[in-house]
């Protein structure tokens, strides 16, 4: 059975609606500004599921639920995810210039040397799209040779004006996905490189589990980044990559059994900061960490009914937010 068509409605009418729906309108001018301002779907429909009541076969609000409930809830998210892009950006500017040095370390600043065939691994053969029946490296060099041909600055000026491109200019032009692309087929020495330099480990120390923590760790800034830059809802968001339980879980009390029971750490915001966590500029994670803690916070003072509800939706123990609370 098909559901009934959307219909236009004006503010006015929509806020009747909600009233209908058992939702109360604590400040009718608040409301129909915040409605004007960012619509209907962003703050209702975005953020409603919460405080919806599951026992009634009709949409209905929770009895008590308030417009200022569910927009705060809108507003805490809207900050959060300002606060991972400029997050996962710092991790990505350090990624790109360790890649690229790395590259040129190893193999040169000229295009003819860095980007031979022998300094990559081959990888998969591709099964689907555009790439379809190449293996992963033909696709990775086709990529710098876009780069390369890029007629956005500074590709163009070094195209041009040295008829050459070093490593840490072409990297300027790969998205953060095609950067992991080309962690994920550099070779194992490289690797090792890439991954001590970032993380201020010793080389003797990075064994191959910590690698494949690492490309973990990698998958879940990259599928943060882009589900933040394309404005999704970030604080109950679950990514499809997944970070295995390590050491570095422990730095945040997740035992395993708490990994495997609830996925704590595994694909929701915790398992953000614990791969934040992994490089060497602590900043990152401790800023992004203030930023949840305070917005966490800011939301159950006015709300102090929903703390449980938040965190539980977040996938945070209580006691790891009560100390982070504690440093803050």
């Amino acid at each position: 059975m098909s559901k009934p068509e959307k219909i236009f409605k004006s503010t006015t009418e929509q806020l009747d609606l909600l009233q209908r729906r058992g939702l109360v309108i604590d400040d009718p001018m608040f409301a129909e500004e915040a409605l004007i301002r960012t619509s209907y779907y962003e703050i209702i429909n975005g953020y409603k599921d919460l405080f919806i009541d599951v026992n009634v076969e009709e949409e209905r609000f929770q009895r008590g639920t308030t417009f200022s409930e569910i927009y705060y809830l809108y507003e805490m998210d809207n900050t959060l995810r300002f606060a991972m892009l400029s997050a996962t950006l710092s991790a990505e500017n350090l990624l790109r210039s360790v890649i690229a040095y790395v590259l040129a370390e190893e193999h040169g600043h000229s295009v003819k040397d860095y980007q031979h065939n022998r300094n990559f691994r081959q990888g998969k053969k591709i099964m689907h799209g555009r790439a379809k029946g190449k293996f992963e490296r033909e696709l990775l060099l086709q990529i710098f040779t876009e780069v390369y041909h890029s007629t956005h600055q500074p590709m163009t000026y070094y195209r041009e004006t040295y008829k050459d491109m070093p490593p840490w200019i072409l990297v300027k032009g790969l998205s953060f996905g095609n950067l992991q692309y080309l962690f994920k087929l550099m070779l194992p020495e490289s690797k090792t490189k890439v991954i001590a330099r970032a993380t201020g480990m010793s080389p003797e120390l990075i064994d191959d589990r910590f690698k494949q923590s690492f490309s973990e760790m990698f998958d879940i800034l990259v599928a943060f980044r882009n589900w933040a830059a394309h404005g999704g809802r970030v604080y109950n968001h679950r990514v499809r990559r997944r970070l295995s339980h390590s050491p570095a879980h422990a730095r945040f009390n997740v035992t395993h059994s708490a990994y495997q029971k609830h996925g704590r750490g595994r694909d929701d915001i915790l398992s953000l900061i614990i791969a934040l966590s992994y490089l060497r500029e602590r900043g990152m994670a401790e800023r992004f960490i203030q930023s949840v803690t305070s917005e966490i916070n800011d939301y159950v003072i006015s709300f102090p009914r929903h703390e449980d509800m938040l965190l539980s939706q977040m996938n945070l123990p209580t006691a790891l937010f009560k100390e982070w609370l504690h440093n803050l």
